[in-house]
């Protein structure tokens, strides 16, 4: 019997040695710790998705690309239009991310020349909540557009701005898109 003892005692020693202190935190801290992770890059979210099963499962949930916030300037999509901040940015749009839906309509709007996609997107975007949304696609409409119902609605969702009082931050957000876009294509194009 003494025997016995010493081998359950082996067993829960060597279980003990194996147990990941990954496990110590349960998996909703982790699924609080990704968002963050993915705001701040989204190649450290891939690098956290690569590391382990815990990893994984936290940081490919959808909570962390709803919640995920897109810190890099707009005009930094512009240049990834194929890459994995493409495929970021279309799975948090996928799951109800603001940012992203809006993102996602600036990009399909412009440089992939997707209009009604990206008027969609956009109007989504407002719809939920991105002022900046609803600026972009009402100018969008009352300068884009040919039909009269249509930039008449654009000087609807303006006004509807103007009175909520915050036409000049949206003026101001889209001063520093400009200025983004400026940067990225003098990178671009700078000689060797």
């Amino acid at each position: 019997m003494a025997g016995s003892s010493q081998k359950g005692k082996k067993r829960v020693d060597i279980s003990l040695q194996h147990e990941s202190s990954l496990d110590l935190l349960p998996r909703e801290i982790w699924s609080c710790i990704a968002p963050m992770v993915a705001s701040n890059s989204i190649q450290d979210l891939f690098n956290m998705q690569a590391m382990c099963k815990v990893f994984l499962g936290a940081a490919s949930s959808d909570t962390v690309y709803k919640r995920a916030t897109m810190y890099k300037p707009l005009a930094h999509f512009l240049s990834h239009l194929n890459g994995p901040e493409r495929r970021f940015l279309e799975r948090c749009a996928e799951v109800g991310n603001v940012d992203a839906i809006f993102q996602q309509g600036f990009v399909d709007y412009f440089p992939l020349g997707l209009r009604d996609k990206g008027m969609e997107l956009l109007a989504r975007a407002f719809a939920e909540g991105s002022v900046e949304a609803g600026y972009l696609c009402a100018m969008l409409l009352m300068y884009h557009h040919e039909d009269e119902e249509e930039v008449q609605m654009g000087v609807q969702m303006m006004e509807d701005i103007r009175i909520s009082g915050q036409l000049e931050s949206c003026s101001k957000f889209f001063s520093g898109i400009s200025k983004d876009v400026v940067v990225l294509l003098l990178e671009m194009y700078a000689p060797g």
